[in-house]
């Protein structure tokens, strides 16, 4: 014990401990101070970072998350700022001594007390992972809860409810899914990579009540959970998703869909100096020389961009759509459903939707939901063939 003790004590002075002592008991989180009883996420909120500023009221308990053994209590923590040296967690530029200095940190706060990460409230407990001089810092939550934080994020609040509880249902599904694939991992879903996620500062209200509505409710696919993906705006018509993704081989097939013309990004147009158009894509890897010609090479039956190329008649490139977008600007090519002119040395895009255009269009279950249809018959629509369980 008191070895411990000794490679604790930074820890335990650069906290306000709530004179309980430390024990060198290996175990889990103790009972009361386990984040919830619905089925835990793990969400990485910070990836490779150099620090993270961390309040938590207090009080709660922390521990060595490689090696279980529990490190002592806290009173509060307030605005530490925690960073990696040399692989090791360092608060305050800080770290440990000996053996038991730690490379990965979990806290545990008491239930319902909320985990100030750079600002944005989370609730749960969160976890410290250091490799090298860089931070990953991990909300470990109630897979309902998260998707309190995540539904306000990808949608609106003010949306109708069956909207809301269809976008509930497919964050769910997405989560699941997600959470199988990356079992043995560091972390289930990396934030905003996977799914937008804003914690307890974004929950509202209507987006709480769709959660809680469906809890539970999620869409299987040739027998398993289905990564349900979804998008902004599909422009009339979704597309396949082995068509979209490398990774994907079977997937629901995409359709018509002519419910999204309400969104502003149903129509959108773009133009960028075949100039600039030729540096964005050599920065991208993709040398066209001036890339003052083009070609579509390749449509899917959506009428999205399959393949294209650009070059000047000594250097010519081919690229996927989605490679362009990712080149020049997912927010400026907002989909590959375009077509492509050229005047005064310009690229002119005009296009329809936003997003890749796989499964769910939320702008579409906006209209949808208006027009009286429910959450089950919103998902199962864009996701044929799809079981809600």
């Amino acid at each position: 014990m008191k070895t411990l003790l000794r490679s604790s004590l930074l820890l335990a002075c650069l906290m306000v401990l709530a004179g309980c002592g430390v024990t060198s008991e290996a175990i889990i989180p103790m009972t009361g101070a386990v984040v919830s009883k619905q089925e835990t996420v793990r969400v990485a909120v910070k990836v490779k970072a150099a620090s993270a500023n961390i309040s938590i009221p207090g009080p709660g308990s922390y521990y060595d998350q490689t090696s279980g053994v529990f490190i002592g209590r806290f009173a509060k923590v307030q605005n530490a700022v925690f960073s990696s040296r040399n692989g090791l967690v360092a608060i305050n530029g800080q770290v440990g001594q000996g053996k038991k200095a730690a490379k990965r940190i979990m806290f545990i706060p008491e239930e319902g007390q909320l985990v100030d990460i750079d600002g944005v409230k989370y609730r749960g407990q969160v976890e410290l992972l250091a490799n090298g001089s860089e931070l990953t810092v991990v909300n470990h939550v109630g897979l309902e809860e998260y998707l309190c934080g995540v539904v306000p994020k990808e949608t609106f609040a003010s949306w109708p409810s069956e909207a809301l509880k269809a976008q509930a249902i497919v964050s769910r599904s997405y989560t699941i899914a997600k959470r199988e694939a990356m079992k043995g991992k560091d972390f289930d879903l990396q934030a905003p990579l996977d799914q937008l996620y804003g914690g307890a500062s974004a929950e509202a209200p209507s987006t709480t009540a769709a959660v809680y509505e469906t809890a539970g409710s999620y869409l299987e696919f040739e027998g398993k959970p289905l990564l349900t993906f979804f998008h902004t705006c599909c422009g009339g018509a979704t597309e396949d998703g082995e068509k979209i993704f490398s990774n994907v081989k079977t997937y629901p097939a995409g359709h018509a869909s002519p419910f999204c013309k309400s969104c502003k990004h149903y129509s959108w147009e773009y133009t960028i100096p075949m100039t600039t158009m030729a540096s964005k894509l050599k920065a991208a890897g993709f040398d066209a020389g001036s890339a003052r010609s083009f070609k579509i090479l390749k449509r899917f039956g959506s009428e999205r961009v399959a393949q294209i190329s650009f070059g000047d008649g000594s250097k010519s490139v081919t690229l996927t759509g989605e490679q362009l977008r990712k080149a020049v600007g997912y927010d400026v090519i907002k989909s590959t459903k375009f077509y492509l002119d050229v005047k005064n040395g310009s690229y002119i895009f005009r296009g329809n939707g936003w997003g890749h255009g796989v499964g769910l269009c939320q702008w579409c279950t906006k209209t949808m939901a208006e027009q009286g249809w429910t959450s089950q018959q919103m998902v199962e629509f864009f996701y044929k063939g799809a079981k809600l369980r």
